[in-house]
Formats: C-alpha cells, sequence, structure tokens
C-alpha cells in the first residue's frame, strides 16, 4: 500500500512543482507588461512636457526678436505634444507603436486631468500663433505673455500629478506583485521540503529492511547449528528458510529499484531547476536592460529637463541677482556630474557597447572604466571571440568578468590586474589575476552561506549553467587568481 502512494505521489509532486514554476513565470511576465505600459504612459507623458518647454521657449525667444529660432519646427514640436496628449486622453497609436494608453488612463482615474491637459495644450498652441501674429503688442511683459506662462505652468502642474499618480500605481501593483510572486516560491519550497521528507522517510524504511534481513540471516545460522542433529527436519527447515530469504531479497531488490527511480526523478527535477534558474538569469538581464534603458531615457531627460528650467530662470534674472546667478550655475554643475553618474549607472546595468560593438570592445572598455575608477594598474590581452559564442554565452562572459572586477576593486587590496583570454582548439579560457591580499579558499568554503556572500557562488553558477568549468586560485598575501574556460559554440574561424 505504500508503494503503490509513493507511485502516485511522486508524479504529482512534479506535476506541483511544474504548476508553481509555470506560475512564477506568468507572475514574472504580468509584471514585465505591466511595467512596460506604464514605462510608456510615463514616457509619453515626458515627451509632451520636454516638447512644451522647448515650444514655451523657442516661442519667448522668438518674440523677444531671435531670428534663429525655427518656428515651423516649434509648432511641429507642439502638435505632436497634442497628438501624444490626444492619444493619452482617448486611446490611439503612440508613434510607429499600436498601443492605446487609454486604458491604463482610465484604470488610474485620470480621464479628466487627461483631457484637460490636451485642452491647455491647444489653447496653449492657439494663444502662441496669436501672440505671434502681433509680436510688439504682445512682447515680453504683457498680459498676454503673463498669460502665456501661467498657462505652460498649469501644463507642467498637469503632467506632473499624472506622472506621481503612475508612480505611487505602479509602486502599489510592484508591491503586491511581489507578495505574491513570493508566496509562490514559499509554496514551492514546502513542496520541495515535503518532497525529500517522503524520500527521507522512505530511506528510513529501506535501511530498516536491511536490518531485518540481517537479523534473518543470523536467525537462519543459528537455527541451522541448532537443527545438527535433526537431520530429517533439515530439509524442510532450510527450504523455508530459503524461501523466506527468497521473499526477503525480492523486497529488497524492489525498494532498491524503487530507489533508483526516485534519485531519476530528483534528477529530472533538479534539471528543471537549472533550466528556471538559467530563465531567471535571462529575465534579470532583461530587467537591467529595462532598468539601465529607464535611467537613461526617462531620468536623463528629466534631469535635462530640469537643467533647461533653470537655465530659463536664468536667463529671466537681471543684473542685481548676480549671487542667484551663481546659484544657479552652481547647480548645473552639480546636475552634470549626477547626469554623469546616471549615465555610468546606466551602462554598468546595461552596457549598450556589448550589443552594438561586441564582446571583445566591451570588454577592453570595461578594463578601461576599471582603470579609470581605480587608483591601480590594469593589463589586458583581449582575442576577437565574438563569433564564437551565443549571445546568452556572451552575457555570461561579460557579467563574470565584471564581478571579478568588482570583487578586485573591493576587497582585493591590488596593485595590479590583468585580464587574459586565450583559445586552445575548441575551448577558450578566461583569466582575472591580482596581487592583492588573497584568501584562503578552504576558509571561505567552511563558512556558512551568510558569511561568504554570493560572489563566487554566482560566478561558477553563471558558468556551469552554460557548460563551462570554473576555477578559483588564491593564498594570503600571494593574490588571487580566477579562470574559467567555456567550449566553442560557433565554431569560429
Amino acid at each position: 500500500m505504500k508503494t503503490r502512494k509513493w507511485n502516485y505521489l511522486m508524479p504529482m509532486t512534479i506535476l506541483l512543482i511544474g504548476i508553481l514554476s509555470v506560475a512564477l513565470l506568468f507572475g514574472v511576465y504580468r509584471i514585465r507588461v505591466y511595467q512596460h505600459i506604464n514605462s510608456v504612459l510615463n514616457n509619453t507623458i515626458l515627451h509632451v512636457e520636454v516638447n512644451t518647454a522647448i515650444f514655451h521657449m523657442q516661442i519667448e525667444e522668438f518674440i523677444s526678436g531671435d531670428t534663429t529660432v525655427n518656428i515651423t519646427d516649434a509648432i511641429a514640436r507642439m502638435d505632436k505634444s497634442i497628438k501624444l496628449a490626444e492619444a493619452i486622453s482617448y486611446g490611439g497609436p503612440i508613434d510607429s507603436e499600436q498601443e492605446s494608453l487609454s486604458g491604463m488612463v482610465k484604470m488610474l482615474g485620470l480621464q479628466a486631468q487627461a483631457e484637460e491637459m490636451t485642452s491647455l495644450l491647444k489653447s496653449f498652441k492657439n494663444l502662441a500663433l496669436w501672440r505671434l501674429q502681433s509680436s510688439r503688442e504682445r512682447g515680453i511683459g504683457s498680459d498676454s505673455d503673463q498669460q502665456f506662462d501661467a498657462m505652460f505652468n498649469q501644463i507642467l502642474e498637469k503632467t506632473v500629478i499624472i506622472e506621481n499618480v503612475c508612480k505611487t500605481n505602479r509602486d502599489d501593483y510592484l508591491l503586491k506583485s511581489k507578495r505574491i510572486v513570493h508566496g509562490i516560491y514559499l509554496l514551492w519550497a514546502f513542496v520541495m521540503v515535503s518532497a525529500t521528507t517522503v524520500i527521507w522517510r522512505i530511506e528510513v524504511q529501506r535501511k530498516r529492511a536491511e536490518e531485518a534481513l540481517l537479523e534473518s540471516n543470523s536467525l537462519l545460522l543459528s537455527q541451522a547449528e541448532e537443527l545438527a542433529a535433526h537431520r530429517e527436519n533439515l530439509a524442510g527447515l532450510v527450504e523455508q528458510r530459503t524461501s523466506e530469504l527468497t521473499a526477503a531479497n525480492e523486497r529488497l531488490r524492489f525498494e532498491i529499484t524503487e530507489r533508483l527511480q526516485v534519485e531519476e526523478t530528483l534528477r529530472e527535477s533538479d534539471k528543471q531547476i537549472r533550466q528556471l534558474s538559467a530563465e531567471l538569469l535571462m529575465a534579470q538581464e532583461i530587467e537591467r536592460k529595462r532598468i539601465s534603458m529607464e535611467l537613461h531615457d526617462s531620468l536623463g531627460q528629466a534631469l535635462n529637463v530640469m537643467k533647461l528650467r533653470i537655465r530659463l530662470i536664468e536667463k529671466g534674472m537681471d543684473e542685481s541677482q548676480e549671487a542667484a546667478r551663481g546659484d544657479c550655475e552652481s547647480l548645473l554643475e552639480y546636475l552634470d556630474d549626477v547626469i554623469e553618474e546616471v549615465r555610468r549607472l546606466s551602462l554598468d546595468l546595461s552596457p549598450a557597447i556589448l550589443e552594438d560593438l561586441g564582446l571583445a570592445s566591451a570588454l577592453r572598455w570595461l578594463v578601461s572604466n576599471f582603470r579609470k575608477s581605480h587608483s591601480l594598474k590594469a593589463t589586458a590581452d583581449i582575442a576577437e571571440i565574438d563569433a564564437l559564442f551565443p549571445e546568452n554565452h556572451r552575457i555570461t562572459i561579460y557579467r563574470v568578468i565584471q564581478e571579478a572586477l568588482t570583487n578586485v576593486g573591493k576587497h582585493a587590496g591590488a596593485s595590479n590586474v590583468s585580464i587574459g583570454i586565450r583559445r586552445h582548439d575548441d575551448q577558450v579560457t578566461f583569466s582575472v589575476e591580482d596581487d592583492g591580499n588573497g584568501f584562503d579558499p578552504q576558509d571561505i568554503s567552511s563558512r556558512k552561506a551568510s558569511e561568504r556572500g554570493v560572489g563566487l557562488t554566482t560566478m561558477s553558477e553563471r558558468v556551469r549553467m552554460v557548460g563551462g568549468v570554473f576555477g578559483l586560485w588564491s593564498r594570503a598575501g600571494e593574490g588571487t587568481r580566477i579562470t574559467f574556460s567555456l567550449p566553442v559554440v560557433n565554431g569560429g574561424t
């Protein structure tokens, strides 16, 4: 009866693990879809804000007498802002993407705000055209100029309201989604623990059966000695005991077969878990790329808009406000530093050079950037290897070397670091070596998981998932060398 229950339990356990894995992937997919729509809405609002600000600036400059301003281009920008606002309010495509944002706007309760923003944009454009027709009477400082600035501020207020609501809703949705995903993780862990417990119980039962068999054999020998004087009954007793032993052996053989089946099932489950880990790493790379693009496109543009606004404020100051002008210049310099830091973070998350120029160029850029960021000598011997590996292998190579250099910069205390790439037949070997403090690998491996950190473990797992071999050598006071080898996938030339 227990064996029959086990035959049903294992397939059900595997099925449940598969269902939980699919649910986890679906949850990740839903989060990505929602973030994409929310990102498109935020980018659209930002485009409206930027185009409107540029239109406002160009109109003011033209009325002030700047003949280099292209009014046709300014009006085209304003028309694009109105078109984007109408797409947000009433639905319709955004540029070449066939996506309608009206559903998202209605869900967030921003329909009235979006329609009011659209109306303000149209009125803003009409007022600008009216001022252009008689720029002398309606120039800087006139009532129409004040009305023009007030309407521009109202438009900015509407865009800020919509952006804040989108951000709040996005944060709430992500929090709920993360809780659901964590719940699936906990349930998945519970199923794995339960399956492991059942396997342990079966192993205990098997050991008990072995002990019973040994006891039976011992009893058989004892009885054989006692029955030496009773030869006429010996044949029957031996036959009886032999039958019992055969049955016990059959049971043991059956249990061993069962155990082998369980081990095969566990190997298959481990394979599925590794496949899921690979998919999660790929999802992580996609998320890094999305965050990198959002930092570059959204935050970068927002900071540039802020610079533009400060320039406008500075331009509007008179000669008696020199101190304020100096403060504006200091703030602009600080914004330049912030924009550069955002650019660096964006490149660290997902370097565009890896896609644009290939792995070899990306690694050279990584070493060059590392050399600038740390006061040590970094040398690189990097061969052209892009044609040897597919995209996921190239990402793995880049991430492992990036993590190794990060460890050198944080922990090694080194003066020199070298990066090398060598091809040997159908294998390519990568190495990162420093002359820093070094450490005892045995000491690291004996620590608790919470004390070891995840850097070396993550590098090793990444390499193993693409069929490679990871190696580590280090000794206290003699530096550290990390190596890993990958088989050539595309053959090379």
